[in-house]
């Protein structure tokens, strides 16, 4: 009987720290290997959500052809002072599209996270969550690709790219928002 015993504790304590291993392992790769990259700055969004933004708007704007890509611009921090100064509701849907995104990769058949991904294989899963039959996937696609070109067309260094003088009126009047945004960005050691 003790034999039995000790078979049964040997596969237990084997069986238990396989479940450790693979739990870690999913934890790992939930949380794990996000950095900012230097002037970076996580405030409306988590330092995992201004990754996946970057991803984003490294997939969405690469620049070429006359136009400035959306890394130059800064775009990420644009994106992110936009969920700064939205409403918690909308701030909230937001952070959860850029989680989506981040996992969704293994239903398209890339078994990485998108941030992990390189840019050809980006590509190729934004455009089939665009094209997927779950309403919410296009949704999500949708909202954050529209959130990116709006803050990426509004930057006046696109704007002799598409042939836009700009705005009638010349000087600028930006929201306190963004004002406020900007000193929080500063006060945190940010770059523009």
């Amino acid at each position: 009987m003790s034999e039995a015993t000790r078979r049964q504790l040997l596969q237990l304590g084997l069986g238990g720290a396989a479940v450790l291993a693979l739990g870690g392992g999913l934890l790992s790769w939930v949380r794990g290997g996000y950095a900012l990259l230097p002037g970076e700055v996580a405030i409306g969004l988590s330092v995992k959500q201004l990754c996946v933004a970057r991803a984003l708007v490294e997939t969405l704007t690469p620049g070429g052809d006359g136009f400035p890509s959306g890394r130059e611009l800064g775009l990420v921090q644009r994106v992110d002072e936009q969920v700064w100064a939205a409403d918690e509701a909308m701030a909230a849907d937001l952070r959860a599209a850029l989680e989506l995104i981040e996992h969704v990769p293994p239903l398209f058949g890339r078994y990485r996270r998108f941030s992990a991904l390189g840019p050809a294989a980006r590509r190729e899963v934004f455009e089939a969550l665009s094209r997927s039959r779950r309403n919410l996937f296009v949704q999500v696609a949708s909202a954050m690709k529209q959130l990116i070109q709006i803050c990426y067309y509004t930057d006046p260094r696109v704007w002799p790219a598409i042939g836009y003088d700009g705005p009638w009126v010349k000087e600028p009047k930006p929201p306190a928002s963004a004002s406020a945004y900007a000193r929080l960005f500063a006060e945190r050691g940010g770059r523009a």
